[in-house]
């Protein structure tokens, strides 16, 4: 064939040329801007709480059992303690009494003093005493009085007392003084109220059971069981005093049956665990439990079959993955930085936003969703 040498390139096809070469260009751009834009999106997120409560079957040695009850450890005992209480109360010695006098014993040995026994102050003045008592060697006790003279006594200011009675070598030894001001009109002394006794008996209550929960501490396995009353049954019971009694102090003693139940905490708290796994919402994973709030208390417990339910409660602090619904890449691509802050700022998991976009010229959020990347900080 034959070329003519030489030849030229006309306008018209260096137009096309050139043009070509100009969309191929551009297009080469577009892809490029559109292939390099990235977006990674840095999420702060905000813990929520979960919980959970739930009961479950607890069966001990010898009771009925299921492959799902938790397995516990019975225990029965007796036990005895003493405790003694405060009067707070107030009362009026009625009558002839006209208030206390403490007696004063430094012999060696016991001092008997009859009822009517006279008590005398340096000036004359003679008490009596109300009822006979015994004051112990080397010791001292608080005892009531009434004056011998009734109609001339009105009042007497604190001093002391020798006991005519006595040998005179003794009068020195065994003694009377009043601390207060004694009236013929009577004195207000302490006495037992109801709250009081109320008072002593829950302090005594708990030191029963308490008393129980050491015996059967000993016998358990390890540390990690908890002991839980079942139930307490008053066996016996004696008061020294009863309401209204004049008396600053008094005791009460009981004997109860104690019935406690023991749980591995390591048990409850796996399966407390595995309930809360169950109730995390979708898009979120469980980061803490909280073992502070870990509570258990048995609800019911039938003395035939030894077998019962627990009550559980146990909390747990969830959070955000970059899975959730909430960032849609759909909805986020094509904003700004400032957009997709307010968009996200909607959704109380979020406690901040981070943007980042590259190469520099690009100024939102592409639209390719692999181009996206959620970041959970």
């Amino acid at each position: 064939m034959f070329m003519k040498k030489n030849a030229k390139v006309s306008e018209g096809y260096k137009k096309i040329i050139f043009g070509f070469v100009v969309v191929t260009v551009i297009l080469v751009i577009v892809v490029l801007y559109f292939s390099a834009s990235r977006a990674i999106i840095r999420v702060a997120a905000q813990s929520t709480t979960i919980e959970t409560d739930f009961v479950s079957d607890v069966a001990t040695d010898g009771g009925m059992s299921s492959a799902s009850a938790l397995q516990g450890v019975l225990f029965e005992t007796e036990v005895m303690a003493e405790e003694v209480g405060e009067s707070t109360g107030q009362a009026v010695v009625q009558g002839d009494s006209i208030g206390k006098v403490k007696l004063i014993n430094k012999r060696s040995e016991n001092q008997t003093l009859v009822k009517t026994t006279r008590l005398q102050t340096s000036d004359g003045i003679l008490l009596r005493l109300v009822e006979r008592v015994d004051i112990p060697a080397n010791g001292e006790l608080e005892a009531f009085v009434y004056a011998d003279d009734p109609d001339s006594f009105k009042e007497l200011e604190p001093t002391s007392f020798i006991i005519p009675g006595l040998f005179e070598n003794l009068q020195k030894l065994v003694y009377g003084e009043s601390s207060t001001v004694l009236k013929s009109t009577g004195q207000s002394v302490k006495a037992v109220q109801e709250v009081d006794i109320i008072t002593a008996k829950e302090i005594l209550d708990r030191k029963l059971v308490d008393k129980a929960m050491t015996e059967f501490k000993v016998q358990l396995p390890n540390d990690s069981y908890q002991i839980i009353e079942i139930k307490s049954q008053l066996l016996d019971e004696e008061l020294s005093d009863e309401i209204g009694d004049a008396t600053d102090q008094f005791s009460i003693s009981q004997k109860k049956k104690v019935v406690l139940l023991a749980i591995n905490r390591e048990d409850v708290l796996q399966l407390a665990g595995e309930r809360l796994g169950n109730v995390v919402p979708s898009g979120k994973e469980l980061v803490t439990v909280n073992l502070d709030n870990f509570t258990y208390s048995v609800q019911s417990f039938d003395d035939a079959s030894k077998s019962g339910v627990i009550k559980a409660h146990l909390e747990g602090e969830v959070k955000i993955q970059n899975n959730s619904e909430i960032f849609d890449k759909d909805k986020i691509g094509g904003l700004s930085p400032k957009g997709v802050e307010l968009y996200l700022a909607n959704f109380e998991e979020v406690e901040e936003v981070t943007v980042e976009l590259s190469p520099f010229w690009v100024k939102k959020v592409p639209k390719f969703r692999d181009h996206i990347e959620i970041v959970i900080e």
